[in-house]
């Protein structure tokens, strides 16, 4: 699809489907995007996992040859993709429209201030109970897409974590879908346990 063509499924209602890596996702996007990073073997698994049958696609990979492939495998999964993007954001940016960032902060920001931030937890409810960080609250990757729409705004910056970027940066595009401007943190819990922050349990 065209840039052109890609806009206008948006302002119909579509999803751009970002499959790039939670990095280059955080460093530039098309706003409204969903942040799924690629992987062939279980797409489609996870893809299930998160999005409502009804919603319909727009994928976005790099390189093109990744949106293709996606997009071919989310369509035999039960999907509707529209298209993939042609051009990637060169193309998009060249077509003369905006992009967007997601801003990230790291584990030592985040421990360093950490009365300061709303923290969300991306990953699944048994490891939340394993370890968390101290005052962090649950919003798992597989319930995001209707728990969202629950969220209230915390009255301070929110930064969403995970294991390491990947389900994280999926709950933090859904929640900046909805309006809010969440943080990435990135490293994860990898980060923080490899400092020996310390951690809430059960």
């Amino acid at each position: 699809m065209t840039p052109e063509e890609v806009l206008k499924a948006q302002q119909e209602g579509a999803a751009v489907l970002d499959l790039r890596t939670p990095k280059r996702f955080a460093t530039e996007h098309l706003e409204g995007a969903i942040n799924l990073q690629f992987n062939r073997a279980d797409l489609v698994d996870r893809a299930e996992m998160v999005l409502p049958e009804d919603l319909k696609l727009v994928v976005h990979g790099e390189p093109e040859a990744i949106g293709k492939m996606a997009a071919k495998l989310l369509e035999e999964g039960g999907f509707t993709v529209l298209g993939h993007l042609e051009g990637g954001l060169k193309g998009w940016k060249e077509a003369g429209y905006n992009t967007v960032t997601l801003p990230t902060v790291d584990v030592d920001t985040l421990h360093e201030s950490l009365g300061e931030w709303a923290v969300v937890d991306a990953r699944d409810r048994f490891e939340f109970r394993y370890g968390r960080v101290p005052g962090s609250t649950i919003l798992s990757w597989t319930e995001a897409w209707e728990g969202a729409s629950d969220f209230q705004d915390p009255g301070k910056p929110v930064a969403v974590i995970c294991g390491d970027e990947v389900r994280s940066s999926l709950v933090a595009s859904i929640l900046a879908r909805l309006g809010h401007k969440p943080s990435l943190v990135m490293g994860g819990m990898v980060d923080w346990i490899d400092r020996d922050y310390e951690q809430e349990k059960g």
